[in-house]
């Protein structure tokens, strides 16, 4: 495969490859057959779908704040092949559930949401009595590369920035421990991921390309907002392409998971 197939024109073609086992493992203990599940973030549904064979006949409904994310979900999941799995449009902060799901889990979503405490509180609102929140998050400020490009080191420092000023917490991860207490939460562990790839590791290209869509997504946004220019983004994006194909080429990713749960 050619390094830009994989990618989609939209950026969302690095996600496909996930699976819960290489990328969020902590959630498969709590997976048995008929337990209900509230995915937030669903994203294009790829971990959604997988839940949903996994716990089948247990409902599973993924959401996302994202219409084209569902939108995509849906093509990938047609109506009724998977008849316990739907998705909808929909902000978790502004969401009415009440003690429906066994599960609620948002798996590098709270990223992306302004005020994630609501969003946690609303996720443990969901949960039935005894039944669990699970959250996994980067923490981004942790994040390394072995000899990046430049253009790339600048791009990282104004997408941070760039997240910073729209009120997201870029280190999110540390904090979420603190956030599910807040959210009256008990029993609450965190496990730290560190997941160190080299070029040529199997997990190589899904962890260093989601640098890449980022460049391609957030990267035009962040060209909007006039954080950068679109030659400067180019150059980030060629730069850093380039810089998958070298055989010294390495990334470290600092993430956690808490699982956490509702009296």
């Amino acid at each position: 495969m050619k390094l830009l197939d994989a990618f989609s024109a939209d950026g969302t073609g690095v996600m496909t490859p996930r699976t819960l086992a290489n990328s969020h493992p902590c959630l498969l203990p709590l997976l048995r057959t008929g337990t209900s599940v509230l995915d937030v973030g669903c994203g294009p549904g790829t971990l959604t779908a997988e839940i949903a064979k996994r716990v089948h006949p247990g409902s599973v409904v993924g959401m996302d704040c994202n219409l084209e994310m569902i939108r995509g979900a849906e093509e990938r999941n047609r109506p009724g092949v998977l008849p316990n799995l739907i998705f909808y449009t929909g902000d978790i902060r502004e969401s009415g559930w009440d003690g429906e799901f066994d599960v609620a889990n948002a798996a590098r979503a709270l990223q992306w949401i302004a005020r994630p405490q609501i969003a946690i509180a609303r996720m443990a609102r969901a949960a039935r009595s005894g039944g669990h929140v699970v959250a996994l998050d980067y923490d981004h400020t942790r994040a390394r590369w072995v000899d990046p490009p430049s253009a790339w080191t600048r791009f990282h420092e104004a997408y941070l920035y760039w997240r910073r000023a729209r009120g997201l917490d870029n280190a999110i991860a540390r904090r979420l421990p603190r956030l599910f207490e807040r959210a009256g939460l008990v029993d609450v562990r965190a496990t730290g991921q560190i997941t160190t790839v080299q070029a040529g590791a199997p997990d190589f290209f899904r962890v260093a390309g989601s640098c890449r869509m980022i460049i391609e997504s957030h990267g035009r946004r962040m060209v909007g907002d006039g954080l950068v220019t679109e030659g400067e983004r180019r150059e980030a994006l060629d730069d850093f392409t380039e810089w998958m194909k070298d055989p010294d080429a390495g990334q470290t990713v600092y993430e956690s998971c808490v699982i956490g749960r509702r009296p």
